[in-house]
């Protein structure tokens, strides 16, 4: 097994700069701050571009703040590097956020060999909690789950949707390959052991690699060639959980690690609540964290 290196001192300092509060607004986010007309569109035309709407949006995540008190906060801010430009109100931002267009693929152009697929439950701030003061504890909270495809290279975030708690990530996989030319290996966990998902695997020529179900057996169908492989290796090695762990670390099925450590920093950073209430804002909230987390994950030391 062959482990990469890694320059942890610079990579420390680029953690450290994460919490660097220097501000810069580049010059062509100013250039594009306000909106252009469009010709034959029904309503009032923006006065603020969709840049401006996530740029407030971004720095609204990054510092938990409010609306109102984005508003003050971006007026400050640009007051302090003397730019001059208007700040969109809080009531703008907020029923603007539900109409960005964000895309469910990140990073396109991104070459990816190995591609890590998981999910997580993310609560919906509002109205879980007024039930349980209302009604306690017992009673049903509101969750979403999030799903999430990451790089395992890279630990980058590729694709994210969010959908009800009961949908399983197997009907993303076809989706999250599309466009995505070069790509070797998928990692899920054990729900992915289902037939339909080895034989879509095996007609485009891409490895599904997830632990076959306990009650698994021998299968001749050629898409199930590999499953059965993996199954005999874990049965040759005890066909216990200790086996099982074994397995993992000799397949590289341990490298699904990284979208638990994805997830992981996610919630550290935007903690483990949605704070948009409706499906519109909570999947372009989802796509805008993703984007943010993607740009920390790639983050570089500055040369001053």
């Amino acid at each position: 097994m062959s482990h990469k290196s890694r320059d942890w001192s610079n990579y420390n300092k680029s953690l450290v700069n994460r919490g660097d509060l220097t501000f810069w607004i580049h010059k062509n986010a100013i250039k594009s701050w306000k909106a252009i007309k469009q010709k034959h569109k029904k309503g009032a035309p923006y006065t603020f571009s969709d840049v401006a709407i996530q740029t407030a949006m971004t720095v609204k995540f990054l510092f938990k703040l409010s609306y109102r008190a984005l508003e003050g906060f971006l007026k400050s801010l640009f007051k302090m590097l003397k730019i001059k430009v208007d700040v969109p109100c809080y009531s703008q931002i907020c029923k603007r956020m539900k109409k960005l267009n964000f895309p469910n693929h990140l990073l396109m152009r991104q070459k990816v060999k190995h591609v890590v697929v998981d999910a997580t439950g993310l609560k919906v701030y509002g109205e879980g909690e007024w039930k349980v003061k209302k009604h306690g504890v017992g009673k049903r909270r509101v969750w979403r789950k999030m799903h999430l495809a990451v790089n395992e290279e890279t630990q980058e975030v590729l694709f994210v949707d969010l959908t009800k708690e009961y949908v399983p990530d197997t009907i993303f996989v076809p989706e999250i390959m599309k466009k995505r030319e070069g790509v070797k290996r998928i990692l899920m966990d054990g729900a992915a052991d289902i037939e339909s998902l080895y034989k879509w695997a095996w007609e485009i020529g891409i490895d599904l690699l997830t632990p076959p179900k306990k009650t698994a057996k021998k299968r001749q169908e050629p898409w199930m060639k590999d499953r059965t492989t993996r199954l005999l290796e874990i049965l040759g090695l005890g066909g216990d959980a200790e086996a099982k762990s074994l397995w993992g670390k000799l397949s590289g099925y341990s490298k699904r690690a990284t979208v638990e450590s994805a997830i992981s920093r996610w919630k550290k950073l935007f903690t483990g609540f949605l704070e948009s209430r409706c499906d519109e804002r909570q999947r372009n909230e989802v796509r805008l964290k993703a984007l943010i987390l993607n740009e920390m994950t790639s983050l570089k030391l500055l040369r001053i």
